[in-house]
């Protein structure tokens, strides 16, 4: 599994991300670690469903996903360790990996999705709205990444939750950039690519999944990053508008859809338009 980790990142205040999701793996010596067993991260985008990428939950030995007894996400607050709460902790019933997914090293269709057995409370954890399938931000959109990852080299993840920001990064000068990279992924349409403001905020271990939104709309889960690197090279993320169908399949009608500009200036017309007659 490819590292990540927010590294270098700040510490989240309480109720500041309350979609993000600590995706934790239970083992004996899970439990008894500060960190609860925090394998990757991911989103709500219902109180019952969550959006990780693939390969976060898909075991590399056999390609299989985690078995479900042994998998559990917790939200709702920033701290792994001191908040115990039953309310933050929920099991899964199924997980979903999208049909299409190809796994590496093209890692295309880079997207599963966690079916809780019960819903979270709406007083513990904020969904995200699911991005209307045309929503595509500009180059040098502003973008949020929160999670888990640990916060030093050699640390596999934070018992307190990171944040830091990045920005979108234009499609094809990734393209180029990650072609002229052996053995590199391709960059497809379905790929959001990111850098940092600072350049030396980046993900690694612990980090996979994690949710980055844009102005305020979610718009990937962090598929590959810079593996723990302090450089310009962006990560890469699945971007989330094209999967919107998928994801809503998958939770049925719960699915919150957000709707694109477009759609938005038509529904105001047309509220013009009775206002005049």
């Amino acid at each position: 599994m490819s590292g990540s980790r927010i590294n270098n990142a700040s510490h989240s205040a309480q109720g500041q991300f309350t979609y993000a999701v600590s995706i934790q793996l239970l083992s004996p010596e899970n439990q008894v670690q500060e960190t609860r067993g925090h394998m990757c991260g991911g989103a709500l985008f219902t109180l019952s469903h969550v959006v990780t990428t693939a390969h976060c939950i898909l075991r590399e030995i056999d390609n299989v996903p985690q078995p479900i007894p042994a998998l559990r996400v917790f939200a709702g607050s920033v701290d792994l360790t001191n908040d115990t709460s039953p309310d933050l902790v929920r099991a899964v019933s199924t997980v979903s990996v999208h049909p299409r997914y190809t796994g590496p090293p093209a890692f295309v269709n880079d997207i599963a999705v966690l079916t809780l057995a019960s819903a979270f409370p709406a007083s513990a954890a904020t969904p995200l709205n699911l991005p209307s399938a045309n929503f595509n931000p500009p180059d040098f959109t502003l973008c949020t990444i929160t999670g888990w990852g640990g916060a030093a080299i050699g640390q596999n993840s934070s018992s307190v939750q990171r944040y830091t920001e990045k920005y979108i990064y234009n499609q094809n000068l990734c393209m180029t950039i990650y072609n002229k990279i052996p053995l590199a992924k391709n960059i497809l349409p379905s790929m959001v690519c990111a850098v940092s403001l600072d350049i030396i905020t980046t993900n690694c271990e612990g980090d996979l999944g994690n949710a980055l939104v844009c102005a305020g709309t979610f718009t990937g889960v962090l598929s590959r990053s810079d593996d723990c690197q302090a450089s310009s090279l962006p990560e890469i993320y699945t971007r989330v508008s094209n999967h919107t169908a998928w994801l809503r399949q998958i939770s049925g009608s719960s699915a919150v859809y957000a709707p694109g500009v477009f759609v938005l200036m038509a529904v105001f017309s047309l509220m013009q338009v009775f206002i005049k007659a």
